[in-house]
Parts: structure tokens; sequence; C-alpha cells
């Protein structure tokens, strides 16, 4: 699908899509549940589809109904089918390394895999922490799935992981944990996007499990149990980032609701970073908010003055070479923008029309759809549907607030 964005100006507003992050664990956390558990208002996307296969695979029943998810819980206890169970995660990094640490529990030999680039995203800290609890895992090169992984009983006591490459490492022990023989201590060190991991343990608490945390040590008691729970999954600040940015840069007055000013999420924290570009020169430190990076870089690209973002290495191991894609499409609209090894130099200056490359992400598609909204000229973007991995209404609520746009 191509799809050919004008210059707009916007006006009306939408409701913040589902939250993908919090999505993703009320799916898995209900399968690990004793009961039936009611999951209202999740998203519904290519990433989370996958986790919804991945847990069916493994025996717990789930039916979507009128926008509901029915999820009849396994109490971590998953039935033995006699032959090796293959979960294909697609795209998704939070599906294969959640469900990585889930497979621990499993006593059948399961292999998780995806499509290419997701085999090249490393998750070789998290195959030597389950080693370490036990587990019979490993992958083609130690580093990189397929992984192959039989799971059993986990040891719990203390686990060391580095949190730098992923904090969905540190998510996916921290779900486990409570099914351990002993208590469970992680002690983590440099913990990278670390308001994810909070999104972790705010649902593990409202799903009855109580995790003790301190600076770089999380503490699970064993034998805890996950309780059926009816949930409303919140707004996603991560997505609607891409409609605040739009309102800014094409200074328009649009309304977003279904966003909960208390939540957890640390994607929260853009509208605060939007305040700051009322000063001319910007440095911005987005190691804990590696999703909202192509929100700022669009506010940035047109923003009078330079703009710095720093501590964002692991954008490199995204659904692309995030910070490389990010600096080839915004020169294409004419964007004065320069990679660091872990971060962007950004001064801002006007944007033109451009045949954009999505580079197969989710985000850097969205960032140069909204950027085109205020570029001079038409912005042309091929493979427009890469939007359903996380946002599969992108394109229609961007049309609802009056963005000028055809989809062919």
């Amino acid at each position: 699908m191509k799809a050919i964005i004008h210059p707009s100006k916007l006006a009306g507003g939408i409701s913040a899509p589902p939250s993908k992050s919090y999505t993703h664990r009320a799916i898995i956390l209900a399968s690990l549940s004793c009961g039936k558990s009611i999951i209202e208002n999740p998203l519904i996307s290519e990433d989370t589809s996958h986790t919804i296969a991945a847990c069916q695979a493994l025996g717990v029943k789930i039916q979507i109904k009128n926008k509901t998810l029915e999820i009849t819980g396994l109490d971590g206890r998953f039935p033995n089918f006699n032959r090796t169970l293959k979960l294909f995660c697609g795209l998704s990094g939070t599906t294969i390394r959640l469900m990585t640490g889930v497979a621990a529990l499993s006593p059948n030999e399961i292999i998780l895999e995806g499509e290419k680039r997701l085999n090249e995203r490393p998750i070789g800290d998290l195959i030597s922490a389950l080693k370490s609890q036990g587990i019979d895992i490993l992958s083609a090169n130690t580093q990189f799935p397929p992984i192959k992984i039989k799971g059993g009983m986990l040891r719990g006591g203390k686990i060391k992981i580095s949190g730098k490459t992923s904090s969905q490492f540190v998510s996916a022990l921290l779900i486990i944990a409570p099914f351990a023989h002993k208590d469970t201590e992680i002690i983590v060190e440099s913990l990278h996007s670390s308001p994810y991991v909070d999104i972790t343990i705010d649902l593990m608490e409202t799903f009855g499990v109580n995790v003790e945390k301190s600076d770089g040590l999380f503490i699970i008691k064993s034998h805890q149990r996950y309780k059926a729970k009816n949930y409303i999954v919140e707004g996603d600040f991560s997505s609607a980032s891409y409609f605040i940015a739009a309102n800014k840069i094409t200074r328009s007055n649009i309304s977003l609701d279904n966003l909960n000013p208390d939540s957890v999420q640390g994607d929260k924290i853009f509208m605060d970073i939007l305040k700051k570009f009322k000063n001319k020169n910007n440095t911005f430190d987005l190691g804990n908010y590696p999703d909202i990076v192509p929100s700022v870089t669009i506010v940035a690209t047109v923003h009078d003055g330079k703009t710095t973002i720093t501590n964002i290495g692991h954008l490199r191991l995204k659904e692309s070479d995030r910070i490389k894609a990010l600096v080839q499409e915004f020169r294409k609209m004419g964007a004065n923008i320069h990679a660091k090894k872990d971060g962007l130099v950004i001064e801002g200056n006007s944007l033109h029309g451009a045949k954009i490359n999505t580079h197969n992400d989710h985000r850097i598609t969205m960032s140069l759809a909204v950027a085109g909204l205020h570029a001079l000229g038409d912005t042309v973007i091929s493979g427009a549907e890469v939007v359903n991995k996380s946002y599969p209404d992108f394109w229609k609520d961007l049309k609802k607030i009056g963005a000028h746009l055809e989809l062919i």
C-alpha cells in the first residue's frame, strides 16, 4: 500500500489507541493466571496477535469477542503435547523475549523464531540468565533466534543480567519468577528503557503478584500466583506522541483522549519535552524513552534551533537501525540531521516532500508521515501497511483529524 501525504491543517480529536506494551503483558499474565480474565480495550495488531497465537499454541484458551479478550489461564501449568511446538513471533521483539520466558515453564520442547530482522536481534543475555536457572535452552549461535527451549523448574535465587540491550529481558524474568522453586533476586546492570519494566511490575501487581524493587534489584517471592482479572487496557502514549507532534508542527488544535495522566508509561514525558522546545537549543537523554525518539525528531527537524538526542544506541537494534533510518529518510525531506554513535544532532529548517523508504519499521513510517503534514509538497510512502505492527488505525485516525492523504 502507498500513502501520499499532503500539507494539512488539522482539527477535531481522536482516542489514543490501546497500549501495545500493556496489551502484550496483560495477555501473558492472564494466560499464567488461574481462571478466566476479561481484557477490555486490547490493542489487536500484528505484534499482539503473535503473542495471542503463541499463548494459544501453549494451550491457553483465548477468544476475541466485541473488542475484548477472554483468556482462560493455566496457572503456569502448561499441558505436555509430546511434540515440538513452534512459536512464530513475526517481527515482534516483545513477543519473542517475553514468550521465551514463558516457554521456560512449559514441559514441551519449543522453538521460537521470527522473520529475518527479528532473528538478527540479540537475545543472548536472556538465554544465559535462563540457563543459570537450570533451563535447557540454546540458539543457533548463542546470541540470536531461533531459540530451542525445554522448560522445567526454575531454581530461583540470584540472577544477574544486563539491561543495556533490552529491558524486556528483565521483564521476561520478572514475569516467570513467581513460579520458581525459591525466592528470586534479579540484579540488573545498565538498565535502559526502565519505564517498560515499571509497566511489567504494575501489571504483575494488578494480577496479584508482589515485586520488591530497589535500585537495580528486584525481589520476587516464590509460590505467588497470578489471579484472573477483568482489566481495561489504557491508551498508548508512544502512539499518541505522533499526533501530539503533528498538532505542534502544523499549529493545529486537535484533542486526544484515552490517555491516563497517572500512567507509569515513560513516554508520557513527551509532553514535558515539547515544552522545552521554547528554548533554542536542547539536549535530551532518551535512553529510557526509545519509542518517542522518532516523535522528538519530527519536532526537532522544524524547530528553530539545535537538538541533540543522546543515549539511544539501542535504537540500532530495533525493527531497523532506527538511528540510521531516521537520518536517511529525514535528509530526503531536507532535514539537517546527523547520526552519532548513540545519538542524533538536528538543526531545524524547512522540510519538503519526498519518496520515503519505510525500512519496514512502523515508527519510521509514522514519523515521516507526520512530517509530511508540514512539508512543502507531497510525501510518498510505499509499504505504508507496516503501521499494522503497532497501530492499525493510524491512517484512519490521521484522516479523522483532517489530514489530506490518499491510500493507494
